[in-house]
């Protein structure tokens, strides 16, 4: 990847971020005695691929730029959103990251009007996708194999790409998050679940609109 892509990376995290802070402090219009439960973080999603390692020929015949040890094929993964109150189900649906391809990070912004009042709240984000334990034995265990070979010969680029893919999945959402609070819910107010990268988990930021 190159240095501009990078950087162009870091402004739109920062741009998604601030966005999501904004929102979240926004007041509610006096439109009625409703409480607000928001959703909204943006993440990377999964990379589901298959990869097989290519050949000096097949190297050879792509230009420098382009020539890569392993050559992988596949999708980012979908998620599964569902949102319960006092175990009553408010909100279902698949999430995806953006672009054409989905392959850019998932921005999600969801606001749902509920009752005011102490509420139990239940979050669930969930990979559609299913990985099969012997697909990420099989990934483990040969991303050990080349880190070991890269190492014995020397070989930077198949380092490099081999702690890309590592740093791509460590980055990316977890296949499973799951939050249940119990929470009071103001009238005109908003209470906010978002992703927290670092710990990667949902937390809640009761009142948010102050």
């Amino acid at each position: 990847m190159t240095q501009v892509p990078r950087v162009l990376g870091v402004v739109l995290a920062i741009g998604a971020t601030v966005g999501l802070t904004r929102a979240s402090s926004v007041s509610l219009s006096p439109h009625g005695a409703r409480a607000v439960l928001r959703l909204a973080w943006t993440a990377r999603p999964e990379r589901i691929e298959k990869c097989r390692e290519q050949s000096e020929e097949e190297l050879a015949k792509l230009p420098a730029h382009m020539r890569q040890s392993m050559a992988c094929v596949g999708t980012t993964a979908s998620y599964r959103l569902e949102v319960r109150w006092n175990d009553r189900v408010m909100l279902q649906q698949t999430v995806r990251g953006g672009g054409l391809r989905h392959d850019r990070a998932l921005y999600l912004f969801r606001d749902i009007d509920l009752p005011p009042g102490d509420a139990s709240i239940r979050v669930r984000f969930d990979r559609v996708d299913p990985v099969t334990p012997t697909a990420h034995r099989d990934t483990s265990s040969r991303e050990r194999d080349e880190e070991r070979h890269s190492t014995a010969m020397g070989d930077d680029r198949r380092r490099r790409e081999l702690e890309e893919r590592i740093r791509g999945r460590e980055e990316a959402i977890p296949a499973s998050l799951s939050l249940e609070r119990r929470v009071h819910l103001e009238s005109r107010r908003v209470t906010l679940v978002t992703y927290d990268a670092e710990q990667r988990a949902l937390t809640v930021v009761e009142d948010a609109s102050r």
